[in-house]
């Protein structure tokens, strides 16, 4: 991978971590359910961690990274998407943001499955795994207090 190709896919996905940093900031402003506010907070403040992981990585640092599988629930394959609202309930914010982080997901996905250049390919899975990471989170969440007790 050229350089300059790889500097133009980190400005790209610290684009994209900035604006989902954005958006759940906004979403902890907006909500008013004390909860549902700590839970945005902390979903911005992940991805302000990978933004800042991004920033600071090198060309090198891809290589050495190691790709794990991560389960997937699929719990988002069978909920619907939401659209925020101030008095959303829990089980709403977090369909909101499993599909959020799946859409994330797919992105990345079909960026890697969209490239011959190994090391691009490898770039976009680590986003994907990243966001892979936090789809569980929040789908581990829903299947433990909102499925359990339906």
């Amino acid at each position: 991978m050229e350089l300059e190709d790889f500097k133009e896919t980190i400005t790209f996905a610290i684009r994209k971590e900035a604006e989902a940093y954005n958006l759940y900031t906004t979403y902890s402003r907006l909500i008013q359910t004390p909860g549902l506010k700590q839970m945005f907070l902390e979903l911005a403040q992940q991805e302000q961690h990978h933004r800042e992981i991004l920033e600071g990585v090198e060309k090198k640092d891809v290589s050495a990274y190691t790709l794990k599988k991560i389960p997937n629930l699929k719990i988002g394959d069978f909920v619907k998407e939401e659209e925020f609202s101030p008095d959303m309930d829990y089980a709403s914010a977090l369909r909101l943001a499993m599909k959020r982080e799946e859409a994330a997901l797919l992105l990345y996905n079909h960026l890697a499955g969209g490239t011959d250049d190994p090391e691009l390919k490898k770039l976009f899975s680590v986003l994907a795994q990243e966001e892979s990471k936090h789809k569980l989170r929040l789908e581990t969440e829903y299947d433990e207090d909102v499925l359990k007790w339906a």
